[in-house]
């Protein structure tokens, strides 16, 4: 039997569809669960499924990878059973994130000047700052999937006491302007 898998890990750790050039309808796409029976079926490691964003939305793919230094394009299994070798469009070979962290954090700081410490805009920004770190981690961690339970540690001592003096300052004024 033809060995059918790709021998390196996936390059990309989000399949920037909207920069694949060609045409990629027959690339097998769906919820992570369609995809980890596929990879079972056809002992595909299921750390290939590939979250992917496009202008359409997002799901998931299987990303394989053959060229260790190759920037420029993405493996992806096709309907046909196959591996296709697809081209990045012009401009997009360094792809790495579809944003700049250091813009946020810069962005982030800019608010922290302008607010008052404990300000509910400078909680939220430094709560949005907060799990934006904790996705760069598991990003360069290589994982797709991001823990909630720090996240909801985070939210949870950052705005709970903004939600709970809003809600006791407005349960008897529903009807005030």
């Amino acid at each position: 039997m033809p060995h059918n898998r790709p021998t390196l890990d996936p390059e990309h750790r989000t399949v920037p569809m909207d920069y694949v050039d060609g045409d990629t309808s027959d690339v097998v796409r769906g919820l992570r669960y369609e995809l980890a029976v596929i990879c079972r079926e056809r002992s595909i490691p299921s750390r290939y499924i590939t979250p992917y964003v496009s202008r359409w939305g997002h799901g998931f793919v299987i990303q394989g990878a053959d060229y260790r230094d190759d920037q420029r394009h993405v493996i992806l299994w096709t309907r046909r059973g196959h591996w296709q070798r697809f081209p990045l469009k012009a401009g997009t070979a360094e792809y790495r994130a579809l944003m700049d962290l250091g813009a946020y954090a810069d962005l982030f700081q800019s608010i922290e000047q302008e607010f008052p410490p404990g300000s509910v805009t400078a909680e939220l920004a430094a709560t949005l700052g907060q799990i934006l770190q904790l996705w760069a981690a598991a990003k360069g961690d290589g994982k797709n999937v991001l823990d909630l339970r720090p996240v909801d540690e985070i939210v949870a001592a950052r705005l709970n006491a903004f939600v709970k003096a809003w809600a006791e300052a407005n349960k008897d004024g529903d009807d005030a302007p």
